[in-house]
């Protein structure tokens, strides 16, 4: 697919290096490797790696229904903040682990719109839909990527620019010697999946946590969860429904068009992440 000028993000392309990617991932998957602890001791000491739209309020209330703690409780830095914690947080921490829900790129943005539509008035970080700019459906966002003319064209690329290469080094538990705090106006459903793993180790040997991904968050892949642990619960999967208003069919249509274009222009580097894990 050919890409408007400007994407995808050459500043993105070169952090999020797919040949380092492909050397990195082998080394943080937790396939066929047992967990350093079993058991429900095991999982909770696991550090949550979760970006917005991928079934992270889900896993948060089914661990905590799990271990009769809050879903706050899960949460590295916090409610507010659960969505910036990163695997570099995770290691400094000296967590033998991390639990990251993954989603394709495409379906996570839809995810997103249908959430900032159905809490327009109630969120403080910029919203991807807008009555305003005329953005009250998913192909009039994606409209006002490709389309210089569109209304909130530059709106949108600030918010995908400021936000594409989050979240890094702004958190302290990060420890970064220069920290960079997102600009605004910024979305967290534009953050990058990869950018929960990248993480600068100059000792190649260097003891890393094991990722256990969990592809969306569905049944399975929460059954999936607790086998890696040996976990016998019948605790079911819970699925909450954060964004789920109702939303006008009209308004999160699927489009083939629309979805490589996601893929290829705005997360070329997600799409790999996802393949490589989930196979999608």
């Amino acid at each position: 697919m050919e890409c408007p000028p400007g994407l995808p993000s050459g500043e993105a392309e070169a952090r999020f290096d797919l040949y380092a990617f492909a050397r990195w991932l082998p080394r943080l998957r937790a396939i066929g490797k047992p967990p350093r602890i079993s058991g429900l001791e095991g999982l909770q000491a696991c550090g949550l790696l979760l970006p917005a739209g991928t079934g992270t309020t889900s896993l948060a209330t089914s661990l905590g229904n799990l271990t009769n703690r809050s879903e706050e409780a899960w949460y590295l830095n916090g409610i507010s903040q659960k969505h910036l914690a990163t695997f570099r947080q995770v290691r400094l921490a000296e967590r033998p682990c991390a639990v990251m829900t993954l989603r394709d790129p495409y379906e996570r943005l839809r995810s997103g719109f249908r959430h900032d539509t159905a809490h327009l008035h109630r969120k403080h970080h910029a919203m991807l839909i807008s009555n305003y700019q005329k953005r009250q459906t998913l192909p009039e966002l994606l409209d006002a990527f490709r389309n210089a003319s569109a209304p909130g064209h530059a709106t949108v690329w600030s918010m995908y620019n400021h936000s594409v290469l989050h979240p890094m080094c702004n958190s302290d538990g990060d420890q970064c010697v220069q920290k960079r705090t997102p600009a605004t106006p910024t979305n967290p459903f534009l953050y990058s999946q990869s950018a929960y793993l990248f993480d600068l180790i100059d000792d190649p040997n260097a003891p890393l946590p094991s990722v256990h991904f969990l592809c969306a968050f569905t049944a399975s892949s929460w059954r999936g969860l607790l086998t890696d642990f040996g976990i016998a619960s019948s605790v079911p999967a819970a699925h909450i429904l954060t964004g789920r208003a109702p939303v006008a069919p009209d308004a999160l249509p699927y489009d083939e068009v629309d979805a490589r274009f996601v893929k290829h222009c705005l997360y070329p580097w997600d799409t790999y992440l996802y393949q490589r894990v989930c196979g999608g």
